[in-house]
């Protein structure tokens, strides 16, 4: 018996290339939904891990998604007569809940650029000085680039330099393009500001900020044999910055309450920093996850916060 093989005609092919094109098509989202699924879910279980740490001392994962209070799962800190309800966080002025780094799973607040701030109670454990190892992290998502727009601090601002910065960190706009943002930020503790460049540590990764994406940003304060370096990562990527000093550490503390999404400025009363101040300097944009811990992280730890939580889609 002879077998004479088939040849398939142009139409044909076309027409199998015009199913398979209409197939993939009908299973991306199917796809795309299950990639975000599942790095939601690893996301949710490395959180709570970091709940665990004996020396994270807040941890909103802002999945609460609805009300005025943002509860703090840090249960493991072993700080004396530490209470995790104590730095619950609370916010303020006019919000909206909304989606996360994911479509399906992840929530985070909108702040609107002229009133929401998120602030806690309680600085007993939240009160570090430039003589004091810690690290933030956060992320956010910019809907707008403007100079000075506040990331997070526990700071009486009088200007750039001057005022009770204890710690903050904010966008410096003026140092950026208008049509092409770039990685400028500022941070302020104690005596010191640091500017960070738009390039990794390295000055070869030219790094840019927009409007479109998420970025996570982790500021650490690390003291070794006397001398004090401030570092700032971008999506885990060390910041150029040349910040070591060896002059000393302010170590003053204020009353200041710590503040995510806005900056506190000084009013002064009786000769005296006032216990509210003025938050100003509004972020408008979207913040989802908020961590602090009482020790300097090591750049792997960092790293490591920044790809567990890393998102696929916008």
């Amino acid at each position: 018996m002879i077998y004479y093989r088939r040849h398939f005609t142009v139409i044909e092919l076309l027409m199998a290339v015009a199913i398979i094109a209409i197939l993939t098509a009908m299973l991306m989202p199917s796809f795309k939904e299950s990639r975000d699924r599942a790095r939601y879910v690893r996301w949710l279980h490395f959180n709570k891990q970091c709940s665990t740490d004996p020396t994270c001392v807040i941890n909103l994962n802002f999945q609460d998604g609805e009300g005025d209070i943002l509860k703090n799962s840090a249960k493991g800190h072993e700080g004396e007569n530490f209470d995790a309800h104590d730095y619950n966080g609370i916010i303020k002025g006019d919000y909206e809940w909304s989606s996360g780094r994911w479509r399906k799973g992840k929530k985070a607040i909108q702040f609107d650029g002229a009133s929401t701030y998120i602030e806690f109670d309680n600085i007993e454990h939240v009160d570090f000085n430039g003589s004091k190892d810690f690290t933030v992290i956060v992320w956010v998502k910019f809907d707008v680039l403007n100079k000075w727009d506040g990331i997070f601090g526990k700071c009486y601002m009088r200007n750039a330099v001057n005022g009770y910065p204890q710690y903050a960190l904010y966008y410096d706009g003026s140092k950026t393009g208008k049509n092409k943002p770039q990685g400028k930020f500022s941070a302020e503790i104690g005596e010191h500001r640091v500017d960070y460049e738009n390039n990794d540590e390295s000055g070869s990764q030219e790094i840019k900020i927009d409007t479109d994406n998420w970025y996570q940003l982790a500021l650490r304060n690390k003291v070794v044999d006397d001398q004090q370096r401030l570092d700032l990562f971008l999506n885990g990527v060390k910041l150029k910055s040349d910040h070591i000093s060896n002059r000393g550490f302010n170590k003053y503390k204020s009353e200041a309450r710590l503040a995510i999404g806005c900056i506190r400025w000084l009013l002064v009363h009786d000769d005296k920093p006032s216990s509210n101040g003025k938050p100003d300097n509004f972020l408008k944009g979207k913040i989802d996850e908020f961590l602090l811990y009482s020790r300097a992280l090591t750049n792997n730890e960092i790293t490591g916060h920044y790809v567990m939580g890393e998102r696929t889609s916008n």
